[in-house]
C-alpha cells in the first residue's frame, strides 16, 4: 500500500510542478489578500456573554445584574468558581467581558463625595468588538448604577476599563488569523477540487481505473501533496503577519501547526467532495467560491460577530469549519491557550475531516 500511495503522491507533485503558473497564483494571491484586507472593519454587537463578580453579594449588584441581563446587548453568565479569574474565563471563551465590583460598593455608592471604582475587563482578541463593547458597557453600566443610586450625581462610580490580549486594539491581531482561515480554506478546497476534474478532462482518470490503486489510496495520495503546499502557505502568512503586522504567537507554534494541518485536511476534503460532483474544472471553481469564501467571511466570526447574527444563521455557522478554526487560532495566537482549552473545536474539526474524506472516497468509488 505504501508503494502505491507514494506513486500517486509523486504523480500529483509532477502535475503541480508542470503547472507552475497556477502554483505562483496560489502562493501570491494570499499575500495580496493579506495586504488588502489586513485592517479593521466596523461591526455591531448583541447578546455578548458577560459575567459579574461581586464578593459581597449585595442586593444592589443583583439589581444591576438583572438590568444588564434585560439589555439587548448582553447575556449575563454566572460566575464560575469561588474567585472567578477573568483571564481564565476569557481564555475558555466563556465570556467576552467581566464586571468586577469592590466589596464595599453598596456601602459607598450614593455617599456624598464618594465614587467607588467598578472594574471592567474586556476580551481584546477582537479589537473592533472590544472598542464597541467598552463604550456600550460603560454607558449602560453608568446609566443603570445612576438609576440604582437614586442620586443626582452625574458620576456615582468610576469606571476602570482594561482590554486584555490586545490592549492597543491592533486590527492586524484580529484580521491576520481571520485571513489565514479564509485563505487556507479557499486555496486548499480550490486545489483539490480541480485535481479529479483535471484527470477527467485529460483522460488520465482511465489510467487510475485500471491501476491496482484503491479509492482510499487515490484520495489520500491526492491530499498529501496539497496539504504540504497549504502548510507552506500558512507559514508564509504567519511570516508576513510577524514581520509586517507585528503579530506574535502567544502560544505554541507546534500546536498551531498541528491544529492548522487538521483544518487544512478538512479544507482539502471539501475540495475533493466538490471534485466528485463537478463535471469539469470550470464547474468545480464555480462551486468552490460560494461554498467556501462566502460562509467563511460572513458566518464564521471573521468580520461580523456571531452574537450579532440571527439565531438560524448562528446555528448554521456551526457547520462552517472556519468558525471552529478561528476559535483555535485566535486562542493560540492571542491568548496562548493550549489543547486542554481547545478540545471541543479540535474534536469538531476532526469529525469533519473524517466525515468529508469518507464521503469523497465513497463518491469516488461510485464514480468508478
Amino acid at each position: 500500500m505504501i508503494r502505491r500511495l507514494v506513486a500517486i503522491v509523486v504523480k500529483e507533485f509532477r502535475h503541480i510542478v508542470r503547472d507552475w503558473e497556477t502554483l505562483m497564483i496560489v502562493l501570491l494571491m494570499p499575500v495580496v489578500m493579506l495586504f488588502l484586507y489586513g485592517y479593521a472593519l466596523s461591526t455591531e454587537i448583541s447578546e455578548v456573554p458577560v459575567t459579574v463578580i461581586d464578593p459581597a453579594h449585595s442586593a444592589t449588584v443583583v439589581r444591576i445584574t438583572e438590568s444588564l441581563e434585560a439589555s439587548p446587548f448582553f447575556t449575563v453568565r454566572p460566575n464560575r468558581g469561588p474567585v472567578g479569574d477573568p483571564a481564565l474565563l476569557m481564555r475558555r471563551n466563556y465570556v467576552r467581558a467581566v464586571v468586577r465590583f469592590p466589596p464595599d460598593f453598596e456601602a459607598r455608592m450614593g455617599k456624598d463625595g464618594s465614587s467607588p471604582a467598578v472594574q471592567l475587563l474586556i476580551d481584546g482578541s477582537d479589537p473592533n468588538t472590544a472598542t464597541i463593547l467598552t463604550t456600550v458597557m460603560e454607558r449602560v453600566l453608568k446609566k443603570i448604577i445612576l438609576e440604582e443610586s437614586g442620586t443626582v450625581v452625574a458620576a456615582p462610580v468610576r469606571m476602570e476599563s482594561s482590554i486584555l490580549y490586545n490592549p492597543e486594539s491592533k486590527g492586524a491581531l484580529f484580521f491576520v488569523p481571520g485571513l489565514m482561515a479564509v485563505i487556507l480554506l479557499m486555496i486548499s478546497a480550490l486545489l483539490t477540487s480541480l485535481t479529479l476534474t483535471r484527470e477527467k478532462e485529460s483522460g488520465t482518470i482511465e489510467q487510475l481505473l485500471v491501476s491496482p490503486l484503491r479509492p482510499v489510496e487515490i484520495i489520500i495520495g491526492k491530499i498529501i501533496p496539497y496539504s504540504l503546499i497549504a502548510v507552506v502557505l500558512g507559514g508564509i502568512i504567519m511570516l508576513i503577519g510577524y514581520f509586517i503586522f507585528g503579530v506574535h504567537c502567544a502560544g505554541s507554534y507546534v500546536q498551531l501547526t498541528a491544529f492548522s494541518l487538521l483544518y487544512i485536511i478538512v479544507s482539502l476534503a471539501i475540495g475533493l467532495v466538490i471534485s466528485t460532483l463537478a463535471a469539469n474544472q470550470q464547474q468545480a471553481m464555480m462551486m468552490v467560491l460560494p461554498v467556501t469564501m462566502l460562509p467563511t467571511i460572513i458566518l464564521s466570526g471573521f468580520i461580523f460577530p456571531l452574537a450579532g447574527l440571527p439565531w438560524p444563521l448562528r446555528i448554521f455557522s456551526k457547520i462552517v469549519p472556519a468558525t471552529w478554526y478561528l476559535e483555535i487560532i485566535r486562542g493560540v495566537i492571542l491568548k496562548g491557550v493550549g489543547f486542554s482549552r481547545l478540545q471541543r473545536p479540535v474534536a469538531v474539526l476532526g469529525v469533519m475531516a473524517f466525515f468529508l474524506v469518507m464521503v469523497s472516497v465513497k463518491r469516488f468509488r461510485e464514480r468508478l
